[in-house]
């Protein structure tokens, strides 16, 4: 039996505060210490995770030989954003959702709660989170149905793609409350997110290399850089290596070969 893993699309009335659930269960599925590692990219997303079933555990670069003395993750927890790829690993079956939620949409969804800091270590969640525990209880229309009593009559427009989601917060940064300069954007952006406008851009532009390989695979990666507005593909190569740990061409095979970076194969991410 294989290990199962879902992308879990939100509503169109809570797409402009979820970016997706990535859902695994490997209960029955036979795998070695090393595929039971999950290899995530670096996100501007705040990352609820429910443990339903097993434990998880986060390690640190270079970890794996560690693995067995780190401890699990909280039953649920969140982490802040993070400007470096992470991996986490499971001494056993797991059953988990972890759900990506947008920075700007946090104070609203938990009632003014602050941002969790980036590149931190995962904390237990906030009590908004903490309600569905075991997967006979567990639900994707009832986790939506529960969130969207808190977001209700937000007026957000939808996001299908990161890289959509921000250029448009950069584009209500420019607008918002007093003060045009580019000093006053960039503190906006870092309240709303806890990130630099360049980092944002440095996501979103890798996110646009993934929009542009799924509508149709260039001939070659030095051409895909030219499109993407890259210098060139060594300019495109440090973009992708900073957001994932790899180049696009290594990165491509172990997507394609590799048990543990099933979050990559679910969500499309490809050069």
């Amino acid at each position: 039996m294989r290990a199962a893993a879902h992308l879990l699309l939100p509503r169109p009335a809570l797409a402009g505060c979820l970016f997706a659930g990535l859902w695994r269960d490997t209960r029955g599925a036979a795998l070695g210490d090393a595929q039971r590692l999950s290899h995530f990219p670096a996100s501007p997303l705040i990352g609820v995770t429910w443990v339903l079933a097993g434990e998880i555990r986060l390690l640190a670069p270079g970890g794996f030989a560690r693995r067995h003395s780190v401890p699990p993750l909280p039953r649920v927890s969140v982490m802040g954003p993070q400007n470096h790829p992470t991996t986490s690993w499971t001494p056993g079956p797991v059953l988990a959702l972890s759900l990506g939620v947008y920075p700007d949409a946090w104070a609203r969804l938990t009632g003014g709660l602050p941002l969790p800091a980036a590149d931190q270590s995962p904390v237990a969640a906030p009590d908004l989170f903490a309600r569905l525990t075991d997967d006979a209880a567990w639900d994707w229309d009832n986790l939506q149905d529960a969130l969207s009593a808190f977001w209700h009559g937000a007026e957000v427009a939808p996001h299908t793609r990161l890289g959509d989601w921000a250029r448009g917060l950069a584009g209500r940064a420019a607008l918002s409350g007093p003060g045009t300069s580019l000093r006053s954007m960039e503190r906006r952006v870092r309240r709303w997110t806890g990130q630099t406008r360049g980092a944002l851009s440095l996501f979103a532009g890798v996110d646009d290399l993934h929009a542009r390989v799924s509508r149709a695979a260039p001939a070659s990666l030095a051409e895909l850089a030219a499109e993407a507005g890259y210098a060139d593909q060594s300019h495109m190569g440090r973009a992708v290596r900073r957001v994932t740990g790899y180049s696009p061409a290594r990165l491509n095979r172990l997507i394609a070969e590799d048990e543990a970076f099933w979050p990559y194969r679910l969500l499309g991410e490809r050069f």
